[in-house]
């Protein structure tokens, strides 16, 4: 793997915030990287918050640079990085291990990792990306959260956080090399294949829609769901457009 320079901080209220700020006042290398074991104001996906217990939890952002890579596809992007999440669990040996759309990363249909990334635009290319990620690591509970989990409570195993840091630093270089060698291809056909409910009859709605039943067939490369309906038809979501029900 390349050399990378980690900061660690005792605690943050956002590695990527922090990230982003520093990236304001130095040049920063590819797979420059901030981790803390105490995040206090972790975020999700459109102003979500990511709650992470503190030493129990890897939270980190990594920072990278692209060259020729468009808007139109940055979804590949999130895709390369729940890619590198989903394998440096499956060498875990994390159990039913499952992309939820559109980059939650599940054990047993629980949320144990999310990502957020954070894309800087030139033009119409995108120039760098902030990518953030927290994985529940050796949380035993998760008051008022029932559909949160982590690596130990998947497996009964405790979990060294610096070797799955280690880990996953070496699966994002694959999938964002992967990446950088335009294998869209490739990254758009894995991701499919490792989605939540892929090709199973699950209950979904919408505010128009308030329950129906339909089976995921996928995503499209523009990053929009697609469900099966009845008589076949086939329709597509954007994200926070259509909800999941368990």
């Amino acid at each position: 793997m390349s050399p990378v320079n980690i900061i660690k901080l005792s605690a943050t209220p956002s590695t990527n915030t922090y990230l982003k700020d520093l990236s304001k006042t130095c040049f920063l290398k590819d797979y420059t990287v901030v981790v803390t074991s105490r995040q206090t104001k972790g975020r999700g996906q459109v102003d979500a918050q990511w709650h992470s217990q503190p030493n129990n939890s890897l939270t980190l952002s990594v920072f990278k640079r692209f060259k020729g890579l468009q808007v139109s596809q940055q979804w590949y992007v999130s895709m390369a990085v729940s890619l590198a999440v989903f394998n440096t669990l499956t060498h875990l040996k994390i159990p039913e291990i499952s992309i939820k759309w559109p980059n939650d990363i599940m054990s047993r249909s629980k949320k144990c990792c999310g990502i957020l990334i954070e894309n800087t635009v030139k033009g119409d290319q995108i120039d760098s990306s902030i990518i953030g990620i927290g994985i529940n690591v050796n949380e035993k509970q998760f008051n008022d959260l029932p559909l949160a989990s982590s690596l130990r409570l998947a497996t009964g195993n405790y979990f060294d956080i610096s070797l799955v840091l280690k880990m996953l630093l070496q699966e994002l270089e694959i999938e964002l090399t992967r990446l950088e060698n335009q294998d869209f291809e490739a990254i758009f056909n894995f991701y499919n294949k490792r989605l939540f409910r892929l090709d199973a009859v699950a209950v979904y709605s919408t505010k128009t829609a308030p329950a129906f039943n339909a089976i995921l067939r996928g995503v499209s490369k523009s990053g929009l769901l697609v469900l099966e309906h009845e008589a076949s038809q086939r329709h597509t979501y954007n994200f926070k457009e259509i909800k999941y029900h368990f």
